[in-house]
């Protein structure tokens, strides 16, 4: 198996102070013995998934309360406490530091954007109030705190467990703008992808503009950047994202596919159809969704699933997993900005953010999209989809989607334990 990194460093680094909105609850860190008690009960009816806390004193009881009221699971805010955090309600500025330099964290109704010491962290959902209480999205939780504070917080997402370790050992922050770009050219080895009139094999397109995506990323610092395949071979399918997700590991990440479309010969004028379009992974809306979805994961015609792994995963629980985890909202920017980077080299027609139950990216635990730079089965598409310096052009387009989508992305802050040094 022909897998190529690339690391880099020193890429993008941001400070985004957030300004000029009511600041309603800032949050410090003291970490007293877990209450279990006078946790709020939520408005009847509006019981949404829970997930548990486990300390060094053993299981909260009761579990955190989940509601579902502006149609997302949320969580009081007054949970933070039992958590470990102190919070206080000024009517207007201030600020609430952590112990030993901890960073504060301002939270505002109304904004989905947070401030983590000074650092912008955009919420998939902004908090609301209600009934004198206020709402934080489950986000947070459990993804923001195991995310900014590791060494603290890990969520378990079999067991749906927020882990809370023990907050004896003080703990020195630093700002690691490091983040990975995952590049899947699609198909390969004796999978071809689609075909064209002409000869052309998506597997042959796919590969050349990942490769020249790779390289357009490898003078960014602070990037690395993956290949899940840098010759003609055969990597499966539901392999590719598993790599991604591990790659990835602890920093911010996206998965880009790479694909050529196609139109089957029995639908009429097959060959006239042509443009763009990105996917990121939920149900199928309309036939043509459908449609591609099929063609793309026929890919595993090709390949021997492993022992155990089953062809057909459970989509719908899939699809909760990433909406708990906020992966879909953020794959559904990264293919909007696709489209638009795409859009400004491409003479074919835009045609739009779509979505789709992609074998690809179900398992790529991070932003992820697949793109399908155009129709090798129409002829003048096939001629340009050879064409190096289209291949050139997308790829220098995607490379500024992903920039673009870094700069929009929560940054890589990251604790680390005093007397450890960094890996």
């Amino acid at each position: 198996m022909d897998l190529t990194h690339t690391m880099t460093s020193n890429f993008l680094s941001r400070n985004r102070l957030i300004h000029g909105l009511g600041l309603v609850c800032f949050l410090s860190l003291f970490f007293p013995e877990p209450s279990r008690s006078g946790v709020p009960s939520p408005p009847a009816g509006q019981e949404a998934g829970s997930f548990r806390v486990q300390t060094a004193q053993g299981y909260l009881d009761p579990e955190p309360s989940v509601v579902m009221n502006k149609g997302f699971a949320a969580v009081p805010v007054q949970e933070l406490e039992r958590l470990g955090w102190r919070l206080s309600q000024p009517d207007r500025g201030g600020v609430a530091l952590w112990r030993s330099g901890f960073p504060s964290v301002e939270i505002r109704v109304g904004s989905p954007f947070l401030s983590w010491g000074g650092d912008g962290v955009q919420l998939a959902e902004a908090p609301y109030e209600d009934g004198g209480e206020i709402y934080l999205p489950i986000q947070f939780f459990i993804d923001i705190l195991p995310w900014k504070v590791p060494d603290l917080f890990q969520f378990d997402v079999e067991k749906r467990t927020l882990i809370v370790q023990d907050p004896d050992v003080p703990i020195s922050f630093f700002t690691d703008p490091t983040r990975v770009v995952v590049i899947d050219p699609g198909h390969g080895g004796r999978d071809p992808g689609s075909k064209g009139g002409g000869g052309t094999q998506e597997k042959d397109v796919a590969l050349a503009i990942g490769r020249l995506l790779a390289r357009e990323l490898e003078g960014d610092a602070d990037l690395e950047v993956y290949l899940t395949r840098d010759a003609d071979t055969l990597i499966p399918i539901w392999k590719r994202g598993e790599l991604a997700t591990r790659w990835r590991g602890e920093y911010p990440g996206v998965f880009i596919s790479i694909h050529t479309n196609a139109v089957p010969n029995a639908v009429p004028n097959a060959e006239t159809v042509r443009g763009f379009e990105t996917y990121f992974l939920s149900e199928a809306r309309t036939e043509h969704e459908r449609r591609v979805a099929a063609l793309e994961n026929a890919a595993q015609e090709f390949e021997a699933l492993d022992e155990g792994m089953s062809a057909d995963p459970d989509l719908s629980f899939i699809l909760t997993e990433l909406r708990s985890l906020d992966h879909q909202h953020w794959s559904a920017l990264l293919a909007g900005l696709v489209q638009d980077e795409i859009g400004r080299v491409h003479p074919g027609p835009n045609r739009g953010v779509k979505q789709g139950p992609l074998a690809v990216i179900t398992n790529a635990l991070m932003p992820a999209v697949l793109v399908e730079v155009g129709f090798v089965t129409n002829p003048d598409e096939e001629r340009l989809l050879t064409q190096g310096s289209f291949q050139e052009t997308t790829a220098a387009a995607l490379a500024a989607a992903v920039r673009e989508f870094f700069l929009r992305y929560p940054t890589g802050s990251s604790p680390t334990r005093a007397g450890r040094s960094r890996q």
